[in-house]
């Protein structure tokens, strides 16, 4: 398990670090602290040397593949870096796991492209590798559909940086361009699922989501954790429409009759597909971004309680941003009724900015509560 996290250089900050990390870790703080930048730090440290996974993260969120404007993707490499003064840009992710300090150093290379984007950058021209794009860009061949059946072209992309990631004086890199043409050499270190507020609307991915927790046999234990708050679903399937093609995921009703999943309101969606992943991801590091989202208090604790014994469950660590100091509260109550056992796997993780550095603070669950029960203390 992860029990330390030191980032440097990366987005915001200079350098942080966060000890005391448990097995579920909620992430507080004001707006542009910088909570869901610590989320994406910890799934680049998850990461390692494998480049693709970082690139769509952390970098792009999730737009890499849908951006076809070089500059935009140049200024998303300015954006994840916090020294950009000085060429190549660096930035480092160190993890505590299992007793042992595991450090992966990124350097990146802008392309020349960077002195078309930031003139200020033309003095240090001869410091910027690669030094002419034709250089660095390789062909790609692309394929297209169209009326005429799949056609092939062969495009030279833009190449934005060459990426370099170090572990124990072992280098891999990749070159980042645009149209995207990364293939992974190399496999994560640790898996890792990171999940925004959005994810649960993929509909492929949850339809992908399903048919794995059906092949696991998982399915109807997601179904009988999700019918113990939503009693009127009895399970989920998947009915192909009538021409045979893909159709989103149904939920079956007591009464026997079937809707869309997604004619119900975020807060079923969300927590199908929160627990779905977890018991997916065995053995992983999730993030989830906004834990609080489309759930009613009312749902909350329960909610809370099954986050905890799935993450136990299925030896998933969890790290979770929320603004919500009621749902903090409800988690803290399913801590006591779940008993001391689960309250050890718990932290409440506060940051703030003081003096223009980000401090953090952690607290066990049992300081947690002592805080909020005793003295009401605001906790974000």
């Amino acid at each position: 398990m992860l029990t330390s996290i030191k980032m440097q250089g990366f987005r915001k900050y200079d350098e942080l670090s966060i000890e005391n990390i448990g097995r579920i870790n909620f992430i507080l703080g004001n707006n542009n602290v910088g909570k869901t930048s610590v989320l994406e730090g910890i799934y680049a440290w998850a990461c390692g040397q494998n480049i693709s996974p970082f690139i769509n993260i952390p970098l792009a969120r999730c737009r890499y593949s849908g951006i076809q404007n070089p500059y935009w993707m140049m200024e998303e490499v300015m954006a994840v870096v916090n020294h950009r003064g000085e060429i190549p840009f660096h930035m480092s992710f160190a993890g505590t796991f299992s007793g042992e300090i595991v450090q992966f150093n990124h350097t990146i290379f802008p392309s020349d492209l960077l002195t078309e984007y930031d003139s200020s950058y033309k003095k240090t021209a001869d410091s910027i590798i690669p030094k002419s794009n034709d250089q660095m860009a390789k062909d790609t061949s692309i394929v297209i559909p169209s009326s005429m059946g799949m056609v092939q072209f062969s495009q030279q992309p833009t190449v934005i940086a060459k990426w370099e990631v170090e572990r124990n004086g072992e280098v891999v890199s990749d070159n980042i361009t645009i149209p995207s043409v990364i293939v992974s050499k190399v496999k994560p270190f640790r898996l890792a699922k990171f999940i925004d507020v959005l994810s649960h609307t993929a509909v492929n991915e949850t339809v992908q989501m399903y048919s794995s927790l059906k092949r696991e046999k998982l399915l109807d234990d997601v179904s009988a954790e999700i019918s113990k708050i939503f009693p009127e679903i009895v399970g989920f399937d998947v009915l192909p429409y009538p021409d045979g093609s893909q159709a989103p995921i149904s939920i079956l009703k007591k009464d026997g009759s079937f809707l869309p999943m997604y004619a119900y309101g975020d807060g079923i969606q969300r927590w199908f597909y929160i627990l779905g992943a977890i018991a997916l991801y065995k053995n992983s590091i999730i993030c989830i971004d906004e834990i609080d989202s489309g759930f009613h208090p009312n749902a909350q604790s329960e909610f809370c309680m099954h986050l905890s014994k799935y993450a136990r469950e299925n030896n998933v660590q969890l790290f979770l941003t929320t603004h919500n100091i009621e749902f903090i509260d409800h988690y803290l109550n399913s801590m006591s009724r779940l008993g001391q056992d689960f309250s050890v796997d718990a932290r409440v993780i506060t940051l703030r900015d003081v003096d223009k550095k980000t401090k953090t603070r952690t607290l066990s669950v049992k300081d947690a509560v002592k805080l909020r029960e005793e003295y009401r203390m605001e906790l974000r």
